[in-house]
């Protein structure tokens, strides 16, 4: 049985960045989780599977630990967000004193000992706020500038950690208001998603046909409504049932990614270790230590 560790969640630092119209940076993946709240301008955020999330004025952007991204800028105008590096649970990370230590561009020389294992905790990946002022300073009231805090900071770090758990407070109040106006036709096919989780992904149009949708439409709604794309959402229903397997049973990797619809092994530890941040091997041998 895995033991679920107590939360507690600590900001390391948080800042606002300001880019310039067409800048590109990445890839790179970071060592923990991070929050985002788009200022200005738009971005697109480009997954190592080729998927993209456009990022808009007004929105939050979840992005979890080891999960390689570039970001392109768009050419029109300058592009800022405030965002937040912080730990579900603090974990002591030797060496690690500027922001840019919790990067990595280079995966095969990362520090496996800094980075954090994901959690669902029940943050989609995106999400457009009510009302923009308000958000802006909850992120505000969280900025570090470039300190990056420890537990030694303490007590002069209860005033930021106080205002982010504040912020996370009013991000899952958000989230339930807009479950509470899922449409009826999402919420249905979600089900579906979750109970099949196998085979292919499917025909989108003829999904789309299904709910009675142009295929635009069905992304869109699909997107709003649960921000992921279908695609994206039938993947994590995947890997889902797999972490399951893995720890479970006793069944090879090969047969629970030919269970689920995978292609081969190597497109199945691919997608598990762009949403787990480990292969399945590796999750297989932790998840029995626990």
């Amino acid at each position: 049985m895995l033991i679920i560790k107590p939360i507690c969640p600590f900001v390391r630092f948080s800042y606002r960045v300001p880019l310039n119209a067409g800048d590109r940076f990445g890839p790179r993946f970071c060592y923990v989780p991070s929050l985002y709240f788009i200022e200005s301008g738009c971005a697109k955020v480009i997954y190592a599977d080729g998927s993209n999330i456009w990022l808009q004025t007004g929105m939050l952007f979840f992005l979890q630990p080891g999960i390689m991204h570039i970001w392109e800028i768009d050419e029109a105008e300058p592009f800022a967000f405030r965002c937040v590096f912080f730990e579900w649970s603090y974990r002591p990370k030797s060496g690690v004193r500027f922001p840019n230590d919790f990067l990595s561009e280079h995966p095969e020389e990362c520090n496996r000992n800094w980075l954090d294992e994901p959690h669902e905790m029940g943050l989609p990946e995106w999400l457009m706020v009510d009302s923009f002022s308000f958000w802006k300073g909850l992120f505000e009231a969280v900025t570090t500038e470039y300190i990056v805090l420890s537990h030694q900071d303490y007590p002069e770090s209860l005033a930021i950690n106080g205002h982010f758990q504040l912020l996370l407070h009013h991000v899952y109040r958000l989230v339930h208001r807009q479950t509470d106006y899922m449409d009826p036709r999402i919420a249905k096919l979600m089900a579906s998603m979750e109970q099949q989780a196998g085979g292919s992904y499917g025909n989108v149009d003829s999904w789309a046909e299904k709910l009675g949708l142009s295929r635009s439409h069905f992304h869109t709604l699909f997107r709003v409504q649960t921000g992921f794309t279908p695609k994206r959402y039938w993947n994590r229903c995947r890997i889902k049932k797999a972490q399951n397997d893995l720890h479970r049973t006793n069944d090879s990797v090969t047969m629970i990614a030919e269970r689920y619809g995978f292609s081969s092994i190597h497109v199945f530890t691919k997608v598990f270790h762009q949403m787990i941040g480990i292969t399945p091997t590796d999750y297989r041998s932790q998840s029995r230590l626990l």
